[in-house]
């Protein structure tokens, strides 16, 4: 239990691995914890705080302050707040297309058939009964974020390749994020002539703030808006490489390069070839984008 080191109030949202005397570790899954109780949440944190960075919010309005500032990769909740229905918080964050990408698991109170109803309804990702099980949670947690991890290489895989969706369907992803991916990859494909297009006119064209736009790309395609629009030029730079209708310089343009020497310097970066060489030697379809 690390209740003694918690501060007194916690209706804020609380890093646990920046408090006195806790050192952050290196590398963790940001999970939030949410629950009117604070015994409840001492208890939950007790289970959780060796394995995972652990951000606390007692009401509503604290978890929107907590998911709009932090890279949260999961939440838990009680379905019982003293400001709003854990179920209902759940519906709303599965809503938006802002925050549908951030997985959520729903503490119910013991088996009742209408807590377990409100929870599937709600979009809930899982549902946990209480009593609860600290190596269960663990468990339930691990299973999600590895979901999760699926998630990201599938998308990271088939954005840009012309294939429908619905033709390779992802491993458990909500519709929500299905449709945010498919406008994204539709906005950048349809920019990508532009060499002004950046993550801030991406944001406008999405009608999402930067940093929000920016963790939902980096939390689902686990590559940053920037790195994600460069892939998609230099992908469609080899696929017109591959039609042999334009010259070099013609499709650095049509790829929003103005400088054909920064088109050829990260076209070698990523495909280890010049656009001339890879253009002389190819035999096939353009090589895979390669994940670094």
């Amino acid at each position: 239990m690390i209740a003694s080191k918690l501060p007194t109030r916690i209706d804020r949202p609380v890093s646990y691995a920046q408090l006195p005397g806790i050192r952050p570790p290196a590398i963790k899954t940001n999970v939030l914890l949410v629950d009117h109780d604070k015994e409840e949440l001492d208890t939950l944190s007790g289970y959780l705080n060796d394995s995972y960075e652990l951000f606390t919010a007692r009401n509503e309005r604290a978890v929107m302050r907590t998911i709009e500032t932090h890279p949260i990769h999961l939440i838990i909740s009680s379905i019982e707040l003293t400001d709003t229905d854990g179920s209902k918080l759940c519906a709303q964050l599965k809503s938006s297309p802002h925050y549908s990408h951030i997985p959520v698991i729903l503490l119910l109170a013991g088996n009742a058939i209408p807590s377990r109803l409100k929870s599937l309804e709600s979009g809930a990702d899982a549902y946990i009964e209480r009593p609860l099980s600290r190596e269960y949670i663990k468990a339930q947690i691990k299973n999600l974020i590895a979901n999760r991890a699926r998630i990201k290489d599938y998308f990271t895989h088939t954005l840009f390749t012309h294939t429908p969706f619905a033709h390779t369907a992802p491993p458990a992803c909500s519709k929500n994020n299905e449709v945010f991916l498919t406008r994204l990859n539709s906005l950048i494909s349809t920019h990508l002539p532009d060499p002004d297009l950046d993550v801030h006119l991406l944001a406008r064209l999405m009608n999402m703030s930067r940093p929000t736009l920016y963790r939902k790309i980096k939390c689902i395609s686990a590559l940053t808006p920037n790195e994600l629009i460069n892939k998609a030029r230099l992908k469609k730079a080899a696929e017109l490489i591959s039609s042999a209708d334009h010259k070099i310089f013609e499709i650095a343009k049509m790829v929003g390069f103005n400088s054909r020497s920064n088109f050829g310097k990260a076209f070698f970066k990523q495909f280890n070839a010049t656009p001339t060489a890879y253009q002389h030697t190819l035999t096939g379809p353009p090589p895979s984008i390669r994940i670094a």
